[in-house]
């Protein structure tokens, strides 16, 4: 038989530079204050200071935007092979079914040892398609630096490839998959 399986694969976006959010946000609630309070006159004219400072402020959010993509690392990672996830599984076993969602192993830890586990990371990739030199080997130092936040991303793709429902990810010919193929 010549059957060869490719386990299949997720990806992960982590910006490296989380201030660029604050920035955005801070950004935005002055835009938005802008907004309303050029909305609330009558007589908007083109060279009017408030129209420049929303037009600036605009601006800047999309700076801030095209900088946080360019901040931008995308990891592809891979499901273990089932007796490697059997093993970690093994190694990690539950703290309890309330502590771990009734999930056979601990949550808590399974998703840093499947991520130093040889075999899923695959790549991390800039923006630019160029690739960064990242191993299993160099998890732990960069999952240190992580949110908890960007953390569980991690752990929602490791668990989905590993544990999760295995879906094609295809729609049907006739499935419209975009706004132009809509009649």
């Amino acid at each position: 038989m010549a059957l060869n399986v490719k386990r299949p694969e997720r990806l992960v976006d982590v910006c490296l530079d989380g201030t660029l959010l604050a920035e955005w946000e801070a950004t935005d609630k002055e835009y938005i204050a802008a907004r309303k309070e050029q909305k609330m006159r009558r007589d908007v004219r083109m060279n009017d200071p408030l129209t420049r400072r929303v037009e600036d402020l605009r601006e800047k959010a999309r700076e801030l935007s095209v900088k946080a993509r360019a901040e931008t690392v995308t990891f592809r990672l891979r499901a273990l092979p089932r007796s490697v996830w059997d093993g970690l599984v093994t190694k990690h076993p539950a703290r309890s079914k309330e502590r771990d969602g009734g999930f056979p192993f601990n949550m808590a830890t399974i998703t840093d040892a499947a991520m130093s586990a040889e075999g899923t990371i695959v790549a991390v990739e800039h923006p630019d398609g160029t690739e960064e030199p990242f191993t299993h080997e160099d998890w732990a130092t960069f999952a240190e630096d992580l949110s908890s936040a960007q953390h569980e991303d991690f752990y929602v793709a490791v668990i989905g490839l590993n544990a999760g429902a295995n879906e094609v990810p295809f729609l049907p010919e006739s499935a419209p998959t975009t706004d132009s193929d809509k009649s």
